[in-house]
C-alpha cells in the first residue's frame, strides 16, 4: 500500500525469528506513538463546525426539524451527502427525499442527526488517501459498531439517542494514528510492515482517541466509551454504555472481519463475560446476529 513521499506498507517477511522482530518493531513504533500522545504532538483535526452544531442540537429538547435542516444546509457537501444516505437502499422509501426537511420528516431527527454526524466525521477523519484502504476498513467497522451499539441499547430498552455516536466514534484514535504515521516515522522512503503498524495502532488507539475526545469536547458518555470500550470495568459513570460498545465492537468484527482484529468466533462471542454484564441471553445474541444483513446495508449506505 505505497504512497509517494512517505512510508510504504509491506507484508512482513517469513523469517524464523519474525515474531521476535515484529515484537521489537511494534514496541518501538508503539513507544513513539505513546510519546507523541503524552507530549500532545499528534496532529488532531478540528471537529467539523457542522458536526459540532448538530451534536449540540441533538442534546437540546427544543430542537426541531427546521433548526436541524438549517444547520446542515450551511455545509453543502454535508447536506448533499446526508440526502444521498437518506435516499440509499437502507433508508429510502418509495419516493426519494428531495430536501433535507423532507428527509428529517421521513426518517426522524435522531436518524438524520446520526447521518449528519457520520458524514461530517468521515470527511474530516477518513479521507486521507495515504492510508485509504486501512481507513476504509476502519470506517466500515465504525459504522457497523454504531449500528450494533444502537441495536443493543434498543434490545435492552435503554436510551438509544447517543448510542450510535458512542459506537461510531469508539475507534477514532485509530484514525488519528493512521493520519499521523508519516509525521511520526518520517517522510522518507521507509517500509513499514502492515502487521507492525496495526499492532502499534492497536496498543495506542485508546489514548489517542481520548486525546481527540478532549480536543473535540465530546459528551462525557462518548468520551468514556472511547476510553473504556476494551476495559469497561474502568468506566466511572457510564459502564453500561462502555459494555454496550464492547459487545457492538465484537459483533462488528465477527460479521465483517477486517485487518485490525482477529474476528471472534460465534462460540467466543457466546462465552464473552460482557454478555453477563449486559444481561443478554443466548436468544437475544442470536437476534443481534440475525441483523447482519441490515447492518451491512446501513454501512453500505454510509460509504
Amino acid at each position: 500500500m505505497p504512497w509517494a513521499g512517505g512510508p510504504r506498507f509491506i507484508l512482513p517477511s517469513r523469517k524464523a525469528d519474525e515474531k521476535a522482530e515484529m515484537t521489537t518493531a511494534t514496541s518501538d513504533l508503539s513507544r513513539v506513538f505513546a510519546r507523541q500522545i503524552a507530549d500532545k504532538k499528534l496532529e488532531l483535526p478540528t471537529m467539523p463546525g457542522t458536526a459540532s452544531e448538530v451534536m449540540t442540537l441533538c442534546q437540546q429538547e427544543t430542537t426541531d426539524a427546521a433548526k436541524l435542516s438549517a444547520v446542515i444546509h450551511k455545509d453543502q457537501t454535508i447536506a448533499s451527502n446526508v440526502l444521498r444516505v437518506a435516499n440509499s437502499a437502507a433508508y429510502a422509501g418509495q419516493v426519494a427525499c428531495a430536501s433535507l426537511q423532507q428527509a428529517v420528516s421521513r426518517l426522524g431527527m435522531q436518524l438524520i442527526t446520526e447521518i449528519a454526524m457520520a458524514v461530517s466525521v468521515r470527511g474530516r477523519m477518513f479521507g486521507n488517501p495515504k492510508c485509504a484502504e486501512l481507513l476504509a476498513a476502519l470506517w466500515k467497522h465504525s459504522v457497523l459498531t454504531g449500528f450494533y451499539t444502537k441495536e443493543i441499547a434498543r434490545l435492552r430498552r435503554r436510551n438509544v439517542e447517543i448510542a450510535f455516536l458512542c459506537g461510531l466514534l469508539h475507534d477514532l484514535g485509530k484514525a488519528v494514528l493512521l493520519n499521523n504515521v508519516d509525521r511520526v516515522v518520517g517522510k522518507g522512503d521507509l517500509e513499514i510492515p502492515i502487521a507492525y503498524l496495526l499492532h502499534a495502532v492497536d496498543e495506542q488507539h485508546v489514548q489517542a482517541g481520548a486525546l481527540l475526545a478532549g480536543e473535540w469536547k465530546l459528551p462525557e458518555q462518548i468520551a468514556e466509551a472511547v476510553l473504556c470500550h476494551h476495559d469497561y470495568v474502568q468506566a466511572k459513570r457510564f459502564q453500561d454504555m462502555a459494555m454496550t460498545v464492547c459487545l457492538a465492537d465484537l459483533l462488528s468484527h465477527h460479521i465483517a472481519p477486517g485487518p485490525f482484529c482477529e474476528p471472534p468466533t460465534e462460540d467466543a462471542l457466546k462465552e464473552h463475560p460482557v454478555l453477563a454484564g449486559l444481561n443478554i441471553y443466548p436468544d437475544q445474541l442470536d437476534e443481534l446476529l440475525q441483523k447482519r444483513d441490515r447492518a451491512l446495508l446501513v454501512t453500505e449506505g454510509m460509504r
